[in-house]
């Protein structure tokens, strides 16, 4: 993959993971926050600040570590907001549409890493 394409994919990286850096920041603004959303924000915040620092990891370093860990936490991101959708029970359709982005998203991150990362070990 080109330089250009990698840059690229880095940004909408950082893009993604700022979104989930805000939505966990200005979901522990709000005064009486439930504990499961208080969960969810400190996981999005955690999973946030975590891909920030694995890509920017992952364009200094050459270790191909990197990528399992990003496995790890994706992995963990993803089953943390279907424990946090199921709360209620059934899963509706607005659930599962944000359960796609969710996958969309965290896909993005993972696959920005493994592309940076096999990058620096190729040159």
């Amino acid at each position: 993959m080109s330089k250009p394409i990698i840059i690229l994919w880095t940004v909408l990286s950082f893009v993604v993971s700022g979104i989930f850096v805000f939505y966990g920041l200005m979901l522990l603004q709000v005064e009486q926050l439930p504990p499961l959303s208080i969960i969810a924000a400190t996981v999005a915040l955690s999973y946030g600040l975590a891909t920030i620092y694995l890509l920017s990891q992952a364009w200094t370093k050459t270790d191909t570590n990197l990528i399992q860990i990003t496995k790890y936490i994706v992995v963990a991101m993803f089953i943390a907001q279907v424990v946090l959708n199921l709360d209620v029970g059934m899963i509706s359709s607005f659930e599962w549409l944000g359960l796609l982005v969710l996958s969309l998203m965290i896909g993005i991150n993972w696959f920005s890493i493994k592309s940076v990362t096999e990058y620096h070990n190729q040159a």
